[in-house]
């Protein structure tokens, strides 16, 4: 105990001295040596960073985090104070007449010189950036060489993406009676990209690319449209858990929510006249609306009413800037009929259930004045009675902020659903956003708004304020990884904000930067990543192939009972049935239509004489 103690003391006691030399305070004016500092940033850095490194002794004696890696952290911590150190004594040391005196330290001092030179590109700025790109290249290892986990992406999510391209043909396997309804009806773009990807490469680890194409292309939303650099956008999008997690796994949530937060964020951009309607932004908005309302249903009324926002502001725009006449009529009959095609191509999914149908969300039930329309599974109903008593908006905000949302029980503090306990619990689907990194969130959005009072922040409040009250009544909206636009769009305002507010106002406050923000962004990241302890940012090398050998997931004894060509019925082994089928074991031919374990009567009707095996 007795040396983290020092450690602490040391540490709290040089931070001090840091932040007091900084701030130029009388008592240190009589020390000269010292108040040269004021002007040495590298040097007060670098001994910020040691002192960082002294107190976080403290935390692991007490194992709040994981020893072994908090160890890393302090020593880089320590080394990269160091350094900025070093680098303040050799710019300091050259300078000095015996080095121009002496010959020997002449060469020295030039060769400082080129040190330096070279050093100046290596910055705090380069460092995140470093650091982003690693960080996302891990991820890419995850997402095409590991095998996926989770349990909607084995019960419909591959299964799917295999039966649209024609991978696993129906006769190979057979999807349980309400699946294969689902698939019928639910939006299916998702599933064709992820198909497209396994297709491609040959591969179903591939299934997992979409999601981290997705994660790539909204980072480059954010470079190219809203001017936020690339360490900040990674860093502030990968220190939230629900982003994160899903980056390289083959779940649809994540793809679905990045195209209603590019849509959401362009018609911000149209309300603060950052950028004008044209064919560029048009498409924009058309291809990502596409995207969300065609990948899943709980998107399409979220993207409906974005897209009245857009509209409206088309159209007032529209009439404002085109002068009176007929071509002013002309026009906006165009643009009216255009967007009504554009509407055709965005709503094709319940617009084809509809027809088909007669429910533009089949197969899911929906009743709507009394009369019910037709459907094939009931609205999910299993909410834990606690969470019934509260009001959606309550259950939402108490998600949010992850309120008795961890249970021991999960592998890991967050995982992709929040889920690996039962559906009736009372922490089922609860949290996904960090909590403390919302709360962080929700404070700087504040400050800013109230310190930059001009029409970007006013927007941005109000659309902050339609965007909680719209999610948080939104069915099951306290499983956050159906809504993760909410903080997507949260997290890129605040970057935007800091990026372009903070650094055009003639008050700019120092301390408000990018890279600070992105620092706090990384401590956050850094808390998830330990706390999961890696799994979803370095990469296993487990392939599909290892994983239908684990025994744990696969019976292993029943596959050797299955026989050539023989038609079976595979039941209760739900979300891993489609491990079962012949195509992942290529020494055995057979057919399997997967089922429910549901009462006898209902299995052998729905298993049509093949033979049942549990």
């Amino acid at each position: 105990m007795l040396v983290p103690l020092l450690s602490l003391i040391l540490g709290i006691a040089l931070l001090s001295m840091t932040l007091l030399v900084y701030s130029g305070l009388p008592i240190y004016q009589s020390i000269p040596w010292l108040l040269k500092f004021k002007n040495e940033p590298r040097f007060l850095g670098g001994s910020g960073l040691i002192s960082m490194a002294l107190i976080l002794g403290i935390i692991g004696y007490f194992n709040y985090f994981d020893t072994s890696f908090l160890r890393i952290i302090r020593i880089c911590l320590g080394g990269l104070g160091l350094s900025f150190i070093s680098l303040s004594f050799l710019e300091n040391i050259k300078d000095y007449e015996i080095f121009n005196k002496d010959n020997r330290l002449h060469k020295i001092s030039r060769t400082i010189n080129e040190i330096l030179i070279v050093l100046k590109y290596f910055n705090i700025k380069t460092l995140l950036t470093f650091t982003a790109s690693l960080i996302l290249f891990s991820i890419f290892l995850i997402s095409f060489f590991d095998a996926n986990y989770g349990g909607d992406a084995f019960m419909y999510h591959i299964p799917f993406a295999a039966r649209i391209w024609h991978i696993i043909p129906p006769e190979q396997y057979t999807f349980e009676y309400n699946t294969e309804h689902r698939f019928l009806g639910f939006p299916l773009l998702a599933n064709f990209l992820q198909g497209f990807f396994w297709f491609i490469f040959q591969k179903p680890e591939a299934t997992n690319l979409l999601c981290y194409v997705s994660l790539i292309v909204f980072i480059s939303y954010l470079i190219f449209y809203l001017r936020i650099p690339l360490y900040l956008g990674t860093i502030a999008l990968l220190a939230i858990p629900m982003v994160h997690m899903h980056a390289a796994r083959s779940y649809i949530d994540l793809p679905g929510n990045v195209s209603v937060s590019i849509l959401i964020l362009t018609t911000y951009l149209l309300y603060i006249k950052k950028i004008d309607f044209n064919i560029q932004n048009f498409l924009i908005i058309l291809l990502s609306a596409t995207a969300a309302a065609n990948t899943k249903f709980q998107l399409i009324p979220v993207t409906f009413i974005t897209l009245c926002f857009t509209l409206t502001n088309i159209l007032t725009q529209f009439w404002k800037n085109i002068p009176q006449g007929k071509s002013k009529i002309i026009g906006l009959m165009k643009l009216l009929l255009i967007s009504f095609v554009a509407s055709l191509i965005i709503f094709a999914t319940p617009i084809k259930n509809l027809v088909l149908y007669k429910n533009p969300f089949y197969p899911v039930k929906v009743e709507i004045a009394g009369i019910v329309l037709n459907h094939n599974e009931a609205v999910p109903d299993f909410m834990h009675e606690n969470l019934k008593k509260l009001s959606p908006t309550f259950r939402w905000a108490k998600s949010v902020l992850e309120i008795n949302a961890f249970d021991s029980r999960r592998p890991w503090q967050w995982t992709l659903a929040m889920d690996f306990i039962s559906w009736n619990e009372e922490r089922f689907g609860m949290g996904g956003y960090f909590g403390g990194y919302v709360v962080f969130n929700i404070l700087l959005f504040i400050f800013l708004c109230w310190r930059h009072n001009n029409t970007d922040s006013k927007v941005a409040m109000t659309l902050m304020v339609i965007m909680t009250l719209f999610t948080s009544i939104m069915p099951q909206s306290y499983e956050l990884r159906y809504y993760m636009y909410w903080m997507i769009v949260f997290v890129s305002l605040n970057c935007y904000f800091v990026c372009r507010l903070v650094e055009g106002s003639s008050s700019n406050i120092s301390w408000i930067k990018p890279e600070n923000l992105a620092l706090i962004a990384a401590s956050f990241m850094i808390i998830f990543i330990t706390k999961t302890r890696y799994f979803f940012t370095i990469p296993e090398f487990s392939s599909f192939h290892d994983q239908v050998q684990r025994t744990d997931i696969i019976d292993q004894n029943l596959l050797k009972n299955f026989k050539h060509e023989e038609q079976i019925c595979l039941v209760a082994k739900v979300p891993h049935s489609f491990l079962y089928n012949s195509y992942f074991h290529s020494d055995s031919d057979y057919s399997i239509k997967a089922e429910f374990d549901m009462s006898p009567e209902y299995i052998e009707e729905k298993c049509e004489g093949r033979r049942i095996v549990r």
